[in-house]
């Protein structure tokens, strides 16, 4: 069980200097909350004899590392030694001085440890470090020791402790550090030892049954065909099925919660503000921002897309920073954001520079198109038709690329219907007496034979596997460009210009 009980002889110094005072809070594991998710399978993965020493638990914000962990604490009769990190343990020898107070209430770790840490004149690297390693390999008590939030620590000196602090874990004990990043352990030589044991985001994300019992205790019931969807739009990531509870009890409809619900929503665009875009540079935010317009990204896709160079070194740095960006590759060259971090990253694309997204889509089209991938070239181009822009990019150019993508793959299914869209929209560029029908978008364009029937915008959202936000929008955008002031005048207009048949 988790160990908290010994007191200290009173007078003893065990401080990091002058003045340091430790936090007890600090020290202690947090309690898992009532209705909180049993992560049963986890925690007894966990709890295996076989577990290497160091368990690596590296996960974004929002995964419940620190609930799984408490749930193993609690639940495991193993002995823990805890300590939560924060922005102040950058000073090693604060850091050093919890760490040793944490494995002080296991087992006495010696006086030796402490005076090196209360000296002021005594080496961090050439004293502290080495004493409390020993101190910690001399353990004869087997304990968890964790260490959580360890992205945190930015200074060297702290996180060259942690190394070697893994290359003394006692036989029997586990070290556990947890973060958003990577911790600064030599990875790649101790899983070539079989040394650790490392926990992501795929293992941390709910099942469907885990997903089930959050929302039952958020109060939330949904069907099975709705769970399921809800469940696929989440990619199980706990935070954001609880803010789809959340928003469901604030009024959101059950029977369309899985296309209602979206990273455009208030609760999910303020939770990711707050824990992902306001903790990274204005220039790595513009770059995310940016390249949300692209279904899957790699290096030279976003150096062209983005006209920048450098975006391929700024990829990589964000691909390390865990800001739910998915690897689609073990070599971790493309990658794909989270379907609800991308919602939110269009949103504030759409917000800030609404004109921008047709210029990168069609960016993006011609990098596919020049490197052997005709279908996806031919999406973003459909994406970014906004006729308005390339008439007279123009639109001839355009519909000689996608004349060149047919003649190398003629059979593209869905997209040849698309495509003949396109080109009867630009064909009727200068229709008389309706100036707008020719800038529906390929997106307008889809919803459009849907206004023909009788479902309601958020039936037609569940139909389409949108939010009934964005088919308000395109709806009312249609009304707009055909000069139709209802439903049923855009859709008598659409028909007399060849939109729609009927």
């Amino acid at each position: 069980m988790y160990s908290d009980v010994r007191q200290r002889p009173a007078g003893t110094r065990r401080a990091a200097g002058p003045g340091f005072e430790p936090v007890a809070s600090k020290l202690r594991h947090p309690l898992t909350r009532p209705g909180t998710v049993a992560r049963s399978s986890l925690v007894g993965r966990l709890t295996r004899d076989d577990l290497g020493p160091i368990v690596s638990l590296v996960a974004p914000s929002g995964y419940g590392k620190t609930t799984l962990l408490s749930q193993w604490a609690e639940r495991s009769g193993q002995t823990f030694a805890w300590v939560s990190i924060d922005e102040h343990d950058n000073d090693p020898k604060v850091l050093l001085s919890y760490v040793a107070e944490a494995l002080d209430r296991v087992q006495p770790v010696g006086d030796r440890v402490f005076e090196a840490l209360a000296s002021p004149v005594s080496s961090v690297p050439g004293s502290v470090v080495p004493r409390l390693g020993s101190a910690f390999w001399s353990m004869t008590a087997p304990l968890v020791l964790v260490l959580d939030d360890v992205h945190l620590l930015h200074k060297t000196e702290c996180r060259d402790a942690l190394s070697v602090l893994a290359d003394h874990v006692p036989g029997g004990s586990r070290l556990v550090l947890a973060g958003r990043n990577e911790p600064p352990l030599r990875i790649a030589r101790l899983r070539a030892e079989g040394r650790i044991t490392e926990i992501g985001p795929g293992d941390l994300s709910l099942t469907r049954e885990e997903a089930t019992s959050l929302l039952r205790a958020a109060g939330v019931r949904l069907g099975e065909d709705d769970l399921t969807a809800l469940h696929q739009r989440t990619e199980g990531w706990p935070a954001g099925l609880y803010l789809a509870a959340l928003y469901l009890r604030e009024g959101g409809s059950p029977g369309t919660a899985a296309v209602s619900f979206g990273g455009d929503d208030r609760l999910v665009s303020q939770y990711m503000e707050a824990e992902f875009l306001a903790r990274v540079s204005q220039r790595h935010r513009a770059f995310l921002i940016r390249t949300a317009v692209l279904d899957r990204m790699c290096g030279p896709l976003c150096e062209a897309v983005l006209e920048l160079p450098g975006s391929a070194a700024t990829l990589a740095e964000l691909s390390g920073s865990n800001l739910l960006l998915v690897p689609l590759d073990r070599r971790r060259v493309w990658y794909r954001y989270h379907h609800l971090f991308r919602d939110m990253l269009l949103a504030e694309l759409e917000r800030l520079e609404p004109g921008l997204m047709p210029v990168l889509r069609r960016r993006a089209a011609r990098w596919c198109l020049r490197h052997g991938r005709p279908e996806e070239a031919l999406e973003y181009f459909i994406a970014a038709g906004d006729v308005d822009a390339v008439a007279g990019a123009g639109a001839r150019t355009l519909m000689r690329e996608i004349d060149e993508i047919f003649s190398r793959r003629p059979d593209l299914g869905a997209l040849t219907g698309e495509a003949r869209a396109l080109r009867s929209q630009l064909a009727k560029e200068h229709a008389p007496g309706v100036p707008g029908a020719s800038s529906l978008t390929a997106a307008e364009l889809r919803v459009l034979p849907q206004l023909a029937t009788h479902l309601s915008f958020p039936e037609i959202a569940a139909e389409m596997f949108l939010s009934p936000h964005t088919v308000k929008s395109q709806a009312m955008s249609i009304y707009r460009k055909l000069g139709a002031t209802s439903r049923h005048q855009a859709v008598t207009r659409s028909r007399e210009l060849g939109l729609l048949e009927g």
